[in-house]
């Protein structure tokens, strides 16, 4: 041995090298690979029990909501369109007929017409008719009209005598005067023109006749032209008949098979009283009037044509001459 500076001892020995820090042991590698597979199986588990848990929450969240809240609110709006539209359904107009109110008193007359859903306008008019009488109307009775529309009726403002007629009762009145301021001999009654009727309404007809001072006498006859027209008369159009004195006017029946009624008697009635009674079995009024020097029989029906008992087609007119004072 030698020695060398500050007296260590020195030692000539080759002392083996080290191991390199780098270098593991062949044991340990194995025991890592273990650990990572390990740790990856843990993390798949999680993933799956997340994934199940979440799937059971699902589950049980939608099995613990009873109501189908939407199924129920689209069955609800949805029916809400029909509801509308039944609403709308009523709102058309409906169609019905006028009724006939001629000669009828202008306050049943109003009252009648709004109860059967029509407007009311009503017009003053001179006329022959007791004061307030309906004496014409617009539309037509029978005319079928929207409801709700306005139905237009004269009503007479007065019951004096008409213009048209005024000469005839004159003339009528002048054999007594002469009688009874007279010796000489009582002169013949007036004559009056009697006009050609044939192929006019019945309306129109007894009408013409009353302003030449004649009275119709009417009888619903079988025809093939249009119901309600004149088909005939005596005296014939062209001659001449006493002032007063009766035109027997032959009315057509119609070409269809028109159910047939019994005239009832209205003589003895006011024009209110007589319009219901004929209604009642589907026949029409037509109104003039007639001197009377009673005035107890003024507004009274005096004469009705046809005569009470015979047989007139349903719809047909019945024509009464009601009592008009002349003191």
């Amino acid at each position: 041995m030698s020695t060398s500076r500050g007296d260590w001892p020195t030692d000539t020995a080759t002392l083996p090298p080290a191991p390199p820090p780098s270098a593991r042991p062949p044991e340990a590698e194995p025991g890592n690979r273990i650990g990572l597979g390990m740790l990856l199986a843990i993390v798949v588990l999680g993933v799956v029990a997340a994934a199940l848990a979440a799937l059971l929450f699902v589950r049980h969240h939608n099995k613990n909501q009873p109501q189908a809240a939407p199924t129920t609110v689209v069955v609800t709006t949805t029916a809400a369109p029909t509801t509308t539209a039944a609403a709308k359904g009523p709102t058309k107009k409906l169609i019905l007929p006028v009724p006939d109110l001629v000669g009828s008193s202008w306050k049943d007359a109003s009252a009648g017409v709004r109860r059967a859903g029509f407007k009311v306008h009503l017009v003053s008019a001179s006329s022959a008719l007791p004061r307030g009488t309906i004496v014409a109307q617009d539309p037509k009775p029978g005319a079928k009209v929207a409801r709700g529309s306005d139905i237009r009726l004269k009503v007479s403002a007065s019951a004096a005598a008409p213009a048209t007629t005024a000469p005839a009762a004159t003339t009528a009145q002048q054999p007594t005067t002469a009688q009874a301021t007279t010796t000489s001999p009582a002169p013949q009654a007036a004559t009056a023109h009697v006009a050609s009727l044939t192929g006019q309404q019945l309306q129109s007809a007894v009408q013409q006749l009353d302003r030449a001072g004649l009275k119709a006498s009417i009888a619903y006859v079988p025809s093939d032209q249009p119901f309600g027209t004149v088909v005939a008369q005596t005296p014939s159009g062209g001659a001449s008949a006493p002032t007063g004195s009766q035109v027997t006017v032959n009315v057509s029946t119609g070409r269809g098979q028109n159910p047939i009624e019994t005239v009832p008697n209205v003589v003895g009635k006011r024009v209110p009283e007589a319009l219901p009674a004929l209604h009642a079995v589907g026949l029409r009024l037509i109104v003039l009037k007639t001197p009377v020097t009673d005035k107890s029989q003024a507004g009274v029906i005096a004469l009705q044509t046809p005569l009470p008992g015979k047989q007139a087609p349903k719809n047909g007119q019945v024509l009464v001459y009601y009592g008009a004072y002349q003191g």
